[in-house]
């Protein structure tokens, strides 16, 4: 049912323009040719120890997830209010209305890194931790779920918060590691990297994907922190306040 519903959400999504799901892949292409061209052309910005092109499959690697987490947690939290018809269904768990923006997230994410994969093996970047890669994702997706969860429900009440989303969308691209490398920011600023959950998701797939090797032990160990905390989190939340909150669908 889940699986069902997501494929029509996705060409739901999609209907009516001329790309139709080519959407998946011209979407994130066109994102990294601008922000590529900000920081190669504009800004001159790039570490010392890479070559232009294996930087920019660095910063593709950092802002697809970022994107789609994005994406996926704006789409989330606005799922109940505007699926209201399920809500009292019997047929339907509410609680899969935000997992199918969840999954559609997982989808276009899953797309654009096997796009970063491609390119990484023509620069003969391939190696064994591209194994891990799903791993990373699927801990990713555990921690989206378990915010849309809480926020979807939480939308119910404050409005507020689907307007607050798209100002946090943009202090992650800042705050997040994207175009730069932690060795790049001065000792005080890297420890803020530390209170910024998405980060170590980020940083993981870059290890992962472009330096071909293991992320710190403490990045793991946040990673996965976050990632069960807030699933577990979401999943209590959700199944002790849907029946309060849904007075106010």
């Amino acid at each position: 049912m889940l699986i069902r519903t997501v494929r029509i959400a996705l060409r739901q999504r999609y209907a009516g323009t001329a790309f139709g799901l080519a959407w998946l892949v011209f979407g994130p292409m066109l994102l990294l040719a601008i922000y590529s061209a900000v920081y190669l052309v504009v800004f001159r910005i790039r570490p010392a120890n890479m070559e232009a092109g294996v930087y920019v499959l660095y910063i593709f690697s950092g802002l697809v997830p970022l994107i789609n987490f994005s994406q996926g947690l704006t789409q989330g939290a606005i799922s109940l209010a505007a699926d209201r018809s399920v809500l009292l269904s019997t047929v339907f768990p509410p609680e899969l209305v935000p997992m199918r923006e969840v999954l559609s997230s997982l989808i276009t994410t899953s797309i654009a890194i096997a796009l970063i994969l491609t390119g990484g093996l023509f620069m003969g970047k391939a190696s064994w931790t591209w194994l891990l890669v799903p791993v990373v994702l699927i801990l990713l997706m555990m921690f989206l779920a378990g915010l849309t969860w809480i926020l979807s429900l939480a939308n119910l009440v404050l409005k507020d918060i689907q307007q607050a989303l798209t100002y946090v969308t943009i202090i992650l691209l800042v705050a997040s590691p994207i175009a730069y490398t932690p060795d790049m920011l001065p000792d005080a600023l890297r420890l803020l990297l530390y209170f910024n959950p998405l980060a170590y998701f980020i940083v993981s797939l870059q290890s992962l994907i472009v330096l071909g090797a293991l992320p710190e032990w403490p990045i793991i160990l946040g990673m996965v922190l976050f990632s069960v905390a807030s699933l577990l989190l979401g999943a209590y939340v959700f199944s002790r306040a849907k029946t309060v909150f849904f007075d106010y669908a």
